[in-house]
C-alpha cells in the first residue's frame, strides 16, 4: 500500500513570499470595504491571524535535528505558524489594550506591517554556506563541523551579549565505564524546589538515582529574614508526582489554619514547608555539597565535599538563582570595597540599622528590602529607572471580586495578556527567536509589588523613579551616585551602602561546580546554556533546570510554580535516554 507524502519546498520562494507579504493589507482591504457582520470579513480576518503572521515566522526559526520530511514535518510547521501567530497577536494586541484604545483595525494594520516585514526581509537561513551565525539556535552544528577560528572568548557583560561554543561536542562514548555496582543512572545536583521535585518525578519512574545538597539551602542562606512570598500559596507548591504534597496538605499535617490566596506565606514556614516536601518524598538526600562535575566517558564524575567521587550516566543541574546574582558593572568598584552588595548577601538587614541605604529596583526584591530595611530603623531609598512604582492587585476574594475585569490570571498572578501567555506555552516559548526570548524573560513579569506590601512600602521611604545610574564613587566609607533623570538632569545621590536587587541574569560562567573544560564545552546563548525540549543541554547527559532554563523556556521556570513542567519533561527526556 502506498502512502502520500507531502514536504515543503526546501527554500521560500519569492511568489510565496510576497503572498505573505500581502495577506494582511488583503485582510485589512476585507475589514475596510466589507460589512461589519459579514461572513467573508470575519473568514479573511480569522485566516490571516490565526496562519499568516506566523507562517512568515517560521521563515526565521530554523529546524531542530528532529525535524524531517513528509506529514509531520508539515503538522509541526503549521502548528508552529499558528502559535507564532497567537504569540504575535498578544504583542500586537497588548499595547492597545493598555492604552485602552484597542480597534481591530489597528491590531490588522499593525499584525500586517510586521507580516510584510518577516516575509520581505533576508532570513538567517539565506546567509551564504559558511557564513557564522550571529544568534545560535537550539539545532547543533553538523558533526563532522572543525573548531570555529572566529569564536570569541573574551569575557563579556553576562546576559547581554551571545557566544557560541566552536561545535557541540561528540556523544561521549558509553563504555566501559564504571562497574555496574558504582554506576548510578542520574544524579541530581541541588535540593531546591526545582531539585526536589525532579528527584521525587525520576523516583516515581523508578530512576535509579542519588540526590546531592542542603534542603533549601538558597531559601535559607540567601533571603532576607521576615521576607514574605510574592506568589500566592496556590502557585507555591513544589510539584510532586502525586496528590498530598501541596503547600495546604504541609498546613494540614502541621495543624495550622487553613489560608486562602489572600494570605502571603512566611519565608520560614516555606523553608519548613521544603524540609516537610524532602523528608517525605526524597528522604535519601545526601546532605552535602558537590564541589566538581567533570565528564568522563560514558557519563560523569562528581567529587564531594567527603572526597568520594561517584559515577553518574547523567546529571541534573537544580543549583538555584544565587550563583547568577547579577551586581551591575558600574557597582564592582564599590562592591570589591564592601560598600556595594547584592540582595541575596544578606539574610539579617538589620546590620544597615541607621544606614543611609540606596536599593537598585523596582520589583518586589527591591520594594521588600527597603521596606524590611526602613522597619529596621535604616534610611532606605529606592532607586528605580521605571516612571512609576508599581503593585499587583489582590487575589480575588468572593464572587463579586472573581466577577471584576482585573486582568486575565496565569500561574504568575493575574495582570496583561502577556503574562499568561507566556508563563503557560513554555514549548512553544522555546521555538521563538533566541533575542526575542531574552527580551521577553527581561520585560515579562513587570517589576512590581506584592499587593500586600503596598501598605508597608507606600510613602514609607524616598522613591526615585525614572532614574538611571551612570557612575558610583567611592571615597572615605560613602558612595556617591550620579544619577540622571528621565529629562536627563544629572543629580548626586550620598549614601553608606548600595544594595543591588537588580535580579539574576544566567552565565555558565560563573557555575564553578562545572569543570572549566565542561564550561567551554557547553552551547550558550547570552550565557544562558541552549536546551532540547527535554532540558538537555549540548553536552549529551546533561541537564539544566530552574533559572538557568528559564532562557530557553520563558519566565514560568523562575518561580516555583514552573517545577511541575520541568521535572515531567526532564523525567521524560532521562527515562528516553536510559532506553536508546
Amino acid at each position: 500500500m502506498s502512502t502520500l507524502s507531502m514536504s515543503f519546498p526546501p527554500r521560500w520562494t519569492w511568489p510565496l513570499r510576497i503572498g505573505l507579504a500581502l495577506s494582511g493589507w488583503l485582510a485589512l482591504a476585507a475589514t475596510l470595504a466589507l460589512p461589519d457582520a459579514g461572513v467573508l470579513r470575519m473568514l479573511a480576518v480569522c485566516v490571516f491571524l490565526l496562519l499568516c503572521p506566523g507562517a512568515a515566522a517560521t521563515r526565521w526559526a530554523r529546524p531542530t535535528p528532529w525535524h524531517g520530511k513528509g506529514w509531520p514535518f508539515a503538522v509541526e510547521t503549521a502548528l508552529l505558524a499558528v502559535l507564532f501567530s497567537l504569540c504575535l497577536a498578544v504583542l500586537a494586541v497588548e499595547p492597545f489594550y493598555l492604552t485602552e484604545t484597542f480597534t481591530t483595525t489597528r491590531v490588522v494594520i499593525t499584525l500586517a506591517a510586521v507580516t510584510s516585514l518577516l516575509a520581505l526581509l533576508p532570513a538567517p537561513g539565506s546567509r551564504r554556506e559558511g557564513a557564522r551565525p550571529t544568534a545560535p539556535d537550539d539545532a547543533p552544528p553538523p558533526p563532522d563541523a572543525g573548531p570555529d577560528p572566529t569564536t570569541d572568548d573574551t569575557p563579556q557583560e553576562p546576559g547581554t551579549t551571545a557566544r557560541t561554543a566552536p561545535t557541540t561536542p561528540p556523544a561521549r562514548p558509553r563504555g566501559p565505564g564504571p562497574p555496574p555496582s558504582d554506576r548510578i543512572a542520574v544524579a541530581v545536583v541541588g535540593a531546591g524546589p526545582y531539585g526536589l521535585a525532579t528527584a521525587c518525578h525520576l523516583q516515581a519512574a523508578r530512576v535509579r538515582l542519588r540526590v546531592f545538597g542542603r534542603t533549601m539551602e538558597s531559601w535559607r542562606a540567601h533571603m532576607p529574614d521576615g521576607m514574605l512570598l510574592q506568589t500566592v500559596p496556590a502557585a507555591s507548591a513544589i510539584a510532586a508526582p502525586r496528590h498530598g504534597y501541596a503547600l495546604a496538605d504541609f498546613r494540614t499535617a502541621r495543624g495550622l489554619a487553613e489560608a486562602g490566596d489572600d494570605r502571603p506565606v512566611p519565608l520560614a514556614e516555606y523553608v519548613d514547608y521544603g524540609r516537610w516536601f524532602q523528608e517525605h518524598l526524597v528522604p535519601e538526600l545526601e546532605q552535602g555539597p558537590v564541589r566538581r562535575i567533570r565528564a568522563t566517558a560514558g557519563g560523569f564524575r562528581l567529587l564531594l565535599d567527603s572526597g568520594e567521587e561517584p559515577f553518574a550516566a547523567s546529571v541534573v543541574l537544580a543549583t538555584g538563582a544565587v550563583p547568577y546574582a547579577y551586581v551591575p558593572r558600574v557597582l564592582r568598584t564599590c562592591a570589591a570595597q564592601g560598600l556595594a552588595s547584592h540582595t541575596s548577601r544578606h539574610r539579617d538587614l538589620r546590620r544597615f540599622t541607621g544606614e543611609r541605604v540606596a536599593v537598585l529596583g523596582a520589583g518586589q526584591s527591591a520594594l521588600e528590602c527597603a521596606t524590611l530595611l526602613h522597619e529596621a530603623r535604616a534610611r532606605p531609598t529606592v532607586v528605580a529607572r521605571t516612571s512609576a512604582v508599581l503593585f499587583d492587585p489582590p487575589p480575588p476574594s468572593g464572587t463579586a471580586d472573581r466577577s471584576r475585569l482585573q486582568g486575565p490570571g496565569s500561574p504568575l498572578g493575574r495582570g496583561r495578556p502577556l503574562l499568561g501567555a507566556v508563563s503557560r506555552g513554555g514549548t512553544a516559548y522555546r521555538r521563538l527567536p533566541a533575542p526575542l526570548r531574552m527580551e521577553l524573560l527581561r520585560a515579562v513579569p513587570r517589576p512590581s509589588g506584592a499587593w500586600w506590601l503596598k501598605e508597608r512600602a507606600a510613602g514609607r521611604f524616598p522613591v526615585l523613579c525614572g532614574r538611571t545610574l551612570i557612575t558610583a564613587e567611592p571615597g572615605y566609607g560613602v558612595v556617591r551616585l550620579r544619577l540622571l533623570d528621565e529629562h536627563g538632569w544629572p543629580e548626586d545621590l550620598v549614601v553608606d551602602h548600595v544594595l543591588a536587587a537588580t535580579g539574576y541574569r544566567v552565565d555558565i560562567r560563573r557555575l564553578d561546580v562545572l569543570d572549566p573544560g565542561l564550561r567551554r564545552s557547553l552551547r550558550v546563548f547570552a550565557g544562558a546554556p541552549v536546551l532540547t525540549n527535554g532540558f538537555e543541554s549540548s553536552t549529551p547527559g546533561l541537564y539544566f533546570t530552574g533559572l538557568a532554563a528559564a532562557p530557553s523556556f520563558g519566565p514560568l521556570l523562575r518561580f516555583v510554580t514552573g517545577t511541575g513542567f520541568a521535572a515531567r519533561r526532564v523525567t521524560a527526556a532521562v527515562t528516553a535516554a536510559k532506553g536508546r
